[in-house]
Parts: structure tokens; C-alpha cells; sequence
């Protein structure tokens, strides 16, 4: 597999009782002491993987985790990742010590836009206020920050409100997850769940806005297959990879990508559809518990939506260059691409032609200047 992301299970406690955990039928106990994950963290850089992650449980429960996070620094990862549910970065001088000890990325979890769902389904009062805050704090200190939303019964409705209330705050980065009916959430189906089908116009109604405000690659719907999002097929499950090594705090590990599908089936209405190819099928426990009702074949070509743009709003790529350019100084196209390399914002961004076209949108937003000097190209920030 291609050696992207190294991803490290540090501990399976957390400081929420989520109904929806994938990891609620885990021993709390279990954790990966500090000897192991500096060997995973070396083993990956060993192994040529360019990102580290760190989750859990909640991984923020881990005093030593500004420690893991520099010495990933010092084994020569320039992407390092936290997944987190966020309440402990309420506090901001956790915040400024995980940033300065080499924290690059960090992924949240929420339930909506507001309190009344998040903090029912995640079983404690007042959590989404303070994970909200976590965010803010992170977002302040311009780390990448990305915003992961789990679609249940109690929340589907509300994708496109929620994409829209953290696009307002800054967030760039999405992931709209149908769940797996896994742990806590397979105990709570029956309450919590929501067939694909019956959620997909919702899901693709977020899809619609983020494209429309030209996010586009920088949200994903992880775990619905391209058939249930016509128009959205590229951020649907098996449009692209994780790339993903994880390695748990009971010794094992596992490649992601081949993980995930060997827990998918097809179907007989797999056989037409143009993505059969691309497409692993549907995850097996949603089947178990929903069957193939409402699944139709994709038989002509993918159609790109023509929607109304929305104004206001940067990708990851856009934020990246403009914060090259805050010092104030007119930069050359070389100078921009050497600085994206070591700016948080862009998580070790190698795809030039993601930033230069990132470029030619700026300048159509009239954000940045362009001059051509010498056969090369220089930009400058306008201000006012």
C-alpha cells in the first residue's frame, strides 16, 4: 500500500459516554504504553510513512501526549494528527503545548450545531460548548483543523446546518460519516439509526454546499457508496483511499483500506452499476440490519452539479497560501510552494497543482496579486 498515514491507537478510555461508539463494547483499561508508541512512531518513519496520527479512546487523556507529538516531530514527520472529541482543548495552554510541541492537525468529532443532540448522544451536559471551544482555541493558533460529523436518526436533517455553522467558524475540512453499526452503535440501531438511503438527500445536501463554496476534495462521505450520492460519486466511499496503517494498543494492526473492504459485500444491483469496478459494496452489519432496500444502480455517467456559487468562504489550499502571504512581502511561485511545505495549514501539502490552482481562485476573489517577472510568477496579498 502507498505509505501515507501511520495511525496510533494510544488507549481505548475517553472522558464521554457516546451512544454511537465504535469502541463501546473495549476494554477502557487497555493502552499503549509510552515505550510502544515511541516504537510505532519509529517503525512508521522507518517504514517511509509521511503522516502520523494519534487517537483513541480519547488520546487526550494521555499526559504524555505533547511528548509523543515531538518526538513524531524529531523522527521527521511534518504532519502529525490528533482525532479528538476536543474537550480537553477547552484549555488553551494545552492547546499552545501541543502546537509548539509539534501538533500539525487536528480532527474533531460533533453531532450537529448546537448542544441539544450532541450532548444527549454524547452523555454529558455541556460537552459540545467546551468541544466548541477546543476548536476556536485550535483554529486560533492555525493548526488544520477538521470537522468530522457522524449521521444518525437523531441528527441527518441537520448535515447541512451543521457544515454551514463551522464553515462560519473557519473549518475547511469535512467528513460526513455514515456510521458502522459497531459497539455502542449497533446496541442503539434501533434509536440511532438511519438506512442510506433515507439519509443520503441530507448528506448530499451538505455535499452541495461545501462544493458550492468550493471546498470540494476537502470533504468526504465516508462509508456511503457512490450510488446513494449521484453528482457527489468522487467523495463517496471507494472514490478514494486511506492509505491508512493502524496499529492498536493490543499488539495489532492493520491496513485500513483492505480492512474496510473486506467487510463489504455486492449485490445483485451491483452487476449494472458503472462503479462496480471502483466500488467494494456496502458494509456487511448495515445490511444485517437494513438489507439492499433502496439501493439503485448507477448506469450513466457521473453528471457534475451546477450549483449557485457560494460566496465567502476559502478551501484548506486557499487559507495556505494567503497565510504565506501575511508578512507582506511579494513572493515568487518557488518561495509559496518551499513555505507550504512547513505550514500547518496545508498538513504537508505536496500537490503543487492544488496550491497554484488554490492561486488562480485567490486572484479571481481579487484576495492576492500577480506579476510575471523574469518567466516567473510573484504574488502579493492586496489589502483593503
Amino acid at each position: 500500500m502507498p505509505r501515507d498515514c501511520y495511525e496510533i491507537i494510544l488507549n481505548h478510555n475517553c472522558d464521554l459516554a457516546c451512544r454511537f461508539c465504535s469502541q463501546g463494547d473495549f476494554d477502557p483499561a487497555v493502552r499503549s504504553g509510552i515505550g510502544d508508541a515511541l516504537r510505532h512512531i519509529h517503525k512508521a518513519a522507518e517504514l517511509g510513512y509521511g503522516r502520523l496520527g494519534f487517537s483513541g479512546g480519547e488520546a487526550l487523556l494521555r499526559r504524555d501526549l505533547p511528548h509523543l507529538a515531538a518526538a513524531a516531530r524529531r523522527a521527521g514527520f511534518k504532519s502529525v494528527r490528533l482525532q479528538t472529541n476536543g474537550m480537553k482543548l477547552s484549555d488553551l495552554s494545552l492547546c499552545r503545548e501541543l502546537a509548539a510541541a509539534g501538533l500539525t492537525v487536528c480532527k474533531f468529532t460533533f453531532l450537529g450545531a448546537g448542544p441539544a443532540v450532541h450532548d444527549r448522544l454524547t452523555g454529558v451536559p455541556g460537552s459540545f460548548k467546551k468541544s466548541l471551544r477546543g476548536l476556536d482555541n485550535m483554529l486560533s493558533l492555525k493548526l488544520a483543523v477538521g470537522v468530522n460529523l457522524l449521521v444518525t436518526k437523531s441528527n441527518y436533517r441537520g448535515l447541512k446546518k451543521a457544515v454551514k455553522f463551522f464553515m462560519d467558524r473557519g473549518v475547511a475540512d469535512f467528513v460526513l460519516i455514515y456510521p458502522l453499526y459497531v459497539g455502542n452503535m449497533l446496541k442503539n440501531f434501533k434509536t440511532l439509526g438511519v438506512s442510506m438511503p433515507k439519509a443520503s438527500a441530507s448528506v448530499a445536501g451538505a455535499l452541495d454546499l461545501a462544493a458550492a463554496a468550493g471546498l470540494g476534495r476537502s470533504v468526504k462521505a465516508l462509508n456511503m457508496p457512490p450510488c446513494m450520492l449521484p453528482g457527489h460519486e468522487q467523495s463517496a466511499a471507494g472514490s478514494y483511499k486511506f492509505n491508512t496503517m493502524v496499529a492498536s494498543p493490543l499488539g495489532s494492526s492493520w491496513d485500513l483500506d483492505k480492512e474496510t473492504a473486506g467487510l463489504r459485500e455486492r449485490g445483485p444491483v451491483c452487476a449494472a452499476c458503472l462503479f462496480r469496478d471502483k466500488c467494494p459494496g456496502v458494509d456487511r452489519r448495515y445490511l444485517e440490519l437494513f438489507g439492499w432496500e433502496g439501493f439503485r444502480a448507477l448506469t450513466s455517467p457521473p453528471v457534475l452539479k451546477r450549483l449557485r456559487p457560494v460566496p465567502g468562504y476559502l478551501s484548506v489550499a486557499e487559507k495556505c497560501f494567503l497565510e504565506i502571504l501575511r508578512a507582506g512581502k511579494t513572493v515568487s511561485t518557488g518561495a509559496v510552494l518551499a513555505a507550504a511545505e512547513d505550514l500547518p495549514l496545508c498538513r504537508n501539502c505536496r500537490d503543487n497543482a492544488n496550491i497554484l490552482s488554490a492561486a488562480g481562485l485567490l486572484v479571481k476573489k481579487g484576495l492576492i496579486g500577480r506579476s510575471l517577472k523574469g518567466g516567473k510568477y510573484f504574488w502579493r496579498l492586496k489589502h483593503g
